[in-house]
C-alpha cells in the first residue's frame, strides 16, 4: 500500500519524465476499486486474478508457500521499464516483500541518471583544496519509510586539475570509498558508482578517476529498529551519517589521504497499513479503505482453490488463526 501511496504523490515527476505508470497485483478487481477510491489513485490499475501473470513472467513469490494464508500468489517486488518498442529495457526486483524501489530511483533508471530535487534533505561540506561535497537523501520526497528503498546521494565536485581514484590502486594509494556510520538499523547496498576516466601514470600504469563531478549513490533502506510496523514509539528522524575516504592528487603530486564525515537529518515517516482486528499496526498510518471487505475477498480466493470441502474448511481454520494472532503474533486462543 505506502508504496501505490508514494507513486501516486510522484505521478507528475513521472509525466515530466515521459513516463506512464501501470501496477499490477494480485488482488481482486473490487479491492482495487476500493483503494483506488480512498486513496485517489489515478494511474492504472490491473487485478491479475489467480496471479497467472505472476507465474508466466516467472516472478512469483515462492517464500510465501501455500499454507501461508491468504497471502500465497504475490510476486516478488519489482519494476518492469519498458520502451516505446515494448521492449524491457531494464528491470528492479527485491527479494524482500517488504523492499520496494521509490518513484524517484524508477525514474533515474529509466532515464540514466539521478535527478536530484530540492525536497531531499542534503548537507554540503569543501575541504581545504577547494572539493566540495554534498550528501543528500534521494526518494520519497525525502521522507524515510520501512522497506522502500532510497538512495545516499554523495555529489564529489572537484576543482580542475585535481581527480580521485577508483579501485584499484598500487600500494601506498587511496581509493575512494565511503562507509555509513549510523543510524542502527539502516541497511544498504554496494555503492552504484559512476563512470570513471583513464590516467596513465608513468612509472605506475593505467588507474582509474574520477574528475569534475561525481555522483555516487548507496542504495539504503529502513530496517525495524527504525520504522517497525508493530511499534507505536518509531522516531520523528534519524541522523544519517556517511565517511567519505579519498585522496586527491593533480598531475604532478597527491595530498594526503582524509576521511569527511557528512551527517544529514531525515524524517521518519510511517508505512500505509491495513485494520486487522478492528485496529491498525501500531506503526503504520490506517488505511481509509474497507478492510474487512479486502481480507474478505483474500479469503474467497483460497476457498475456491481448495480442491474439496474438507480442504476448504482446513484453510478456513487456516485464515482464522492467522488473523486472531494478529500483527504482533500473540497466541490464538479458542
Amino acid at each position: 500500500m505506502t508504496q501505490l501511496v508514494e507513486l501516486q504523490a510522484a505521478l507528475p515527476k513521472f509525466a515530466e519524465a515521459g513516463i506512464r505508470l501501470y501496477a499490477i497485483s494480485y488482488d481482486e478487481i473490487g479491492a482495487l476499486a476500493d483503494f483506488v477510491e480512498h486513496h485517489e489513485i489515478t494511474f492504472d490499475l490491473l487485478a491479475d486474478q489467480g496471479s497467472k501473470v505472476i507465474r508466466k513472467f516467472g516472478i512469483l513469490n515462492h517464500y510465501v508457500t501455500p499454507e501461508q494464508v491468504p497471502y500465497h500468489g504475490i510476486p516478488f517486488p519489482g519494476t518492469y521499464l519498458i520502451d516505446e518498442d515494448g521492449d524491457v529495457s531494464a528491470k528492479v526486483f527485491h527479494r524482500s516483500l517488504a523492499q520496494r524501489e521509490s518513484a524517484e530511483g524508477l525514474i533515474d533508471a529509466a532515464l540514466g541518471e539521478i535527478l536530484l530535487r530540492s525536497e531531499g534533505p542534503t548537507t554540503a561540506h569543501a575541504d581545504d583544496s577547494g572539493i566540495e561535497f554534498s550528501l543528500t537523501y534521494h526518494g520519497g520526497a525525502g521522507v524515510l519509510r520501512g522497506g522502500t528503498m532510497r538512495r545516499l546521494v554523495i555529489r564529489v565536485d572537484l576543482p580542475e586539475g585535481l581527480h580521485i581514484y577508483d579501485e584499484p590502486v598500487p600500494t601506498g594509494m587511496v581509493a575512494t570509498s565511503f562507509t555509513i556510520v549510523g543510524p542502527e538499523g539502516l541497511r544498504s547496498l554496494p555503492v552504484e558508482k559512476p563512470p570513471t576516466e583513464s590516467l596513465d601514470l608513468p612509472g605506475v600504469g593505467e588507474l582509474q578517476v574520477w574528475s569534475d563531478t561525481a555522483d555516487f549513490a548507496i542504495p539504503v533502506w529502513a530496517a525495524d529498529e527504525i520504522a517497525s510496523l508493530v511499534r507505536a514509539d518509531n522516531p520523528g528522524y534519524v541522523t544519517i551519517e556517511v565517511d567519505i575516504t579519498y585522496q586527491a592528487c593533480d598531475d604532478q603530486a597527491c595530498r594526503l589521504p582524509r576521511t569527511e564525515r557528512l551527517a544529514v537529518d531525515v524524517p521518519v515517516g510511517s508505512y500505509v497499513g491495513p485494520a486487522l482486528g478492528g485496529g491498525g499496526m501500531p506503526g503504520a498510518a490506517t488505511t481509509s479503505m474497507d478492510t474487512g471487505k479486502w481480507l474478505g475477498e483474500m479469503v474467497k480466493r483460497g476457498i475456491a482453490a481448495a480442491p474439496d470441502a474438507d480442504a476448504a474448511v482446513a484453510y478456513l481454520h487456516r485464515t482464522r488463526d492467522t488473523f486472531a494472532a494478529g500483527p504482533l503474533g500473540d497466541s490464538v486462543t479458542d
